[in-house]
């Protein structure tokens, strides 16, 4: 904005600075909280703990002097609570392998547990009260019921110790169970294959295991006046879901597509981009040790490390 001085010329306003991003992403904020609340109580400890010491350290945590405060008390009173000072340490009702049985006894119905862990809670109540604290019936009073379906068995029944409200325990469903583990107990493992990730790779670093496979391209090109459709080899990083190298060929593949893959994923200079790299070892997906060609076991001992045949998918 132009604003007017006494001489008549105009003077341009300074634009607005820009705030400066944080030095720390969240991970390595995190990753600092612990020793740093350990570095304050050494102090504490010494008798050098200052306001400076708990601002400067609230300043790079991103967080405020009364938050790291209250770490520091946290910490005091409950040791443990130095490992992770931001974590929750609350007595939040949680669903237990006990609930998840009986979900299942009730085919993903959470209302209906949560009555029966009610009526169960009640059942033992009164005995307690009868008997004086003696130990609780296996099974409340009433009717048999069938196990399944309609319900679990008495005795699978759990006693807790405080029955939480029904819209607690829902909410607690819902937080604990993903969407695919709530289908799985309506409908069936193949509902829940529908909504999780099916197979799931343990996670792991960058580089560290990479998997190799084949597959036909759903599309016809043509290739020496015919029509085919081609294969893609290629190398994945399981850590980055990222790919490393690809080779197209329009027949099947070959020791020469799978080592145009791998040496393109090896490569990081030109047009192989910088994914790749060296990797620590190597996994075939699928039907891969059926075509995995032997002379690539010499340009890949120079490369990497173990290579192994990983588990089929399913049908195959």
């Amino acid at each position: 904005m132009n604003t007017p001085t006494p001489d008549g010329t105009a003077t341009v306003a300074a634009p607005a600075p820009v705030e400066a991003e944080p030095a720390l992403d969240a991970v390595s904020v995190k990753a600092l909280r612990a020793p740093a609340v350990r570095r304050l109580l050494a102090l504490r400890a010494e008798g050098r703990l200052t306001r400076a010491h708990v601002h400067t350290t609230a300043q790079c945590l991103e967080v405020s002097d009364r938050t790291v405060w209250r770490w520091l008390a946290d910490a005091t009173a409950t040791p443990v609570t130095a490992d992770d000072p931001r974590a929750r340490h609350t007595d939040r009702f949680e669903i237990t392998p006990q609930v998840r049985v009986l979900l299942a006894y009730w085919r993903g119905n959470a209302s209906a547990v949560h009555r029966e862990l009610l009526a169960r809670a009640r059942a033992a109540a009164t005995f307690d009260a009868a008997t004086g604290g003696a130990v609780p019936p296996s099974s409340p009073p009433g009717p048999a019921r069938p196990a399944v379906p309609g319900g679990a068995p008495p005795a699978a029944v759990p006693v807790l110790e405080k029955v939480p409200s029904l819209a607690t325990f829902l909410r607690a469903v819902r937080r604990d169970l993903t969407a695919g583990e709530r289908a799985g107990y309506r409908k069936g493992p193949e509902a829940a294959r529908a909504l999780d990730v099916f197979g799931k790779r343990p996670r792991t670093w960058r580089n560290h295991v990479w998997e190799g496979d084949h597959v036909q391209a759903p599309l016809r090109v043509v290739a020496d006046a015919q029509l085919v459709r081609p294969y893609v080899t290629w190398f994945i990083d399981c850590a980055t879901k990222a790919i490393t190298g690809v080779a197209v060929t329009p027949g099947c593949p070959s020791r020469a597509s799978i080592l145009a893959a791998l040496r393109a994923a090896v490569l990081r200079t030109g047009p192989y981009g910088p994914i790749g790299g060296d990797r620590w070892r190597r996994r075939g997906a699928c039907r891969w040790s059926r075509c995995r060609p032997r002379t690539s076991t010499r340009p890949r001992a120079r490369v990497t490390q173990p290579t192994r045949d990983g588990p089929t998918s399913p049908g195959q």
